[in-house]
């Protein structure tokens, strides 16, 4: 109904501006008033002027003309009305934008504020290892943990790569993905408790941030330029930090924004503690090349499911003569990755260096991982019900050099998986 209302509107605006509208009108009118005159009255040119008559076909086209002109005027008249209400709204929103906009870049000043308090203390440093005389268990979530403090000064943001690298190097892996997400959430809840003064600041400015972006009539637009000024404010450490903290009871609320806007869109995954085991042997260059082919995966499968997904679909990603990575989309429940090695073949490509170090199948490790990843950690559960989900393994096979790995996920009540907000139902 607004919609329809709104199109009438406009097509009524754009006949009152038209000046042969009001030509045409007249016309028309002048015409049928004639007509309508001289209905049952006989007109003889030769006739001297019946001034009578004429008088009285006065009195009835300015009868007409009067009152189409008072509609007239009465259309425009709302027509100025609906302007000045046009007007209003217009004003009002431009206040309420700027008003947004200071209190936007205000929290900005808040949140560097907060980093810059983080970043100056001394003493703030833990780091944290496992006991190596705790009792030996089965179950290495039994280990205990003791804290070693360490003074240090920081400078710009360097207290949370700081911070990471202590996380990261006293993390131990556990016997499956799941007990290493476990166990990631256990080392940071050491760090939160020990820096939780100043830590929760910080959190809290974050998501008041995207609060207020989120809960504001803003348009879609003005909103992303929003986001990206935020976004460009955080360094890869605090994504990792933001990732953690949102795993635990005290981030739980900001989920909904860093799925909805996509927040750890530049995480490296081979950063995450649930990854040491495959990126602690290799270099910089090795780890960096890993990481851009998680990447490619996770995009290639985003862009994948924002098509048509009805029919199987297979993606071919960028690939090398060694190894080839097909993504295979056979049905919006169940998608499968496949790796492809060319033994015979050497290997130059710095993406694909990792590989080089690792065993067939602590690759299907890897991939195992990262569709479980992709699909269930890093939405933090919300776009699929993980009890739903089954990853599978192909075993792993070899002819004529070429060896063929393959991971996958499906539904299993083949419900659509999703991998964005955007797709959710």
């Amino acid at each position: 109904m607004g919609n329809n209302w709104k199109t009438v509107s406009t097509l009524i605006d754009t006949i009152l501006d038209n000046r042969w509208f009001y030509i045409l009108l007249t016309v028309l009118f002048i015409l049928l008033a004639a007509i309508l005159f001289k209905w049952n009255n006989n007109v003889d040119f030769s006739c001297p002027i019946d001034y009578n008559l004429f008088g009285t076909f006065g009195d009835f086209v300015g009868g007409i003309l009067g009152t189409i002109f008072a509609l007239l005027g009465t259309l425009m008249v709302v027509r100025t009305f609906r302007y000045q209400q046009s007007v209003t709204r217009d004003n009002k929103k431009q206040l309420e934008t700027q008003r947004l906009n200071d209190l936007f870049f205000e929290l900005i000043k808040l949140y560097q504020t907060e980093v810059n308090e983080l970043c100056g203390q001394i003493s703030r440093v833990r780091s944290y290892k496992q006991n190596e005389d705790a009792t030996k268990s089965d179950k290495d979530t039994n280990k205990k943990m003791t804290i070693e403090k360490t003074e240090i000064s920081y400078n710009d943001k360097d207290f949370f790569d700081y911070e990471k690298k202590r996380l990261q190097d006293g993390f131990r892996n556990r016997k499956s993905f799941q007990a290493n997400s476990r166990e990631a959430l256990k080392y940071y809840m050491l760090f939160y408790i020990e820096n939780r003064t100043k830590i929760a600041a910080y959190f809290r400015t974050i998501y008041r941030i995207y609060d207020l972006i989120d809960s504001s009539n803003l348009d879609e637009g003005v909103k992303k330029n929003y986001l990206k000024i935020m976004r460009a404010q955080l360094t890869e450490s605090e994504l990792f930090f933001i990732r953690y903290n949102a795993m635990s009871y005290y981030g739980a609320n900001f989920i909904k924004y860093i799925n909805k806007y996509h927040i750890l869109k530049h995480l490296p995954a081979l950063e995450m503690l649930e990854f040491k085991e495959w990126w602690e042997p290799l270099n910089n260059v090795e780890k960096m090349g890993l990481n851009i082919v998680f990447d490619n995966v996770k995009r290639q499968i985003y862009d994948a499911f924002s098509n048509d997904l009805d029919k199987k679909k297979t993606v071919y990603m960028k690939n090398v003569p060694k190894y080839s990575i097909n993504i295979t989309i056979k049905k919006q429940y169940d998608v499968c990755i496949s790796l492809t090695i060319d033994t015979r073949k050497n290997n130059f490509s710095a993406e694909f260096m990792a590989f080089e170090k690792m065993t067939n199948k602590k690759i299907q490790q890897l991939f195992d991982c990262m569709i479980k990843e992709i699909f269930i950690f890093s939405n933090f559960n919300m776009f699929n019900v993980e009890e739903e989900l089954e990853a599978y393994s192909v075993p792993i096979t070899e002819k004529d050099k070429i060896v063929s790995i393959n991971s996958g996920i499906r539904n299993v009540k083949e419900k659509p998986l999703c991998i964005a907000y955007k797709f959710k139902k």
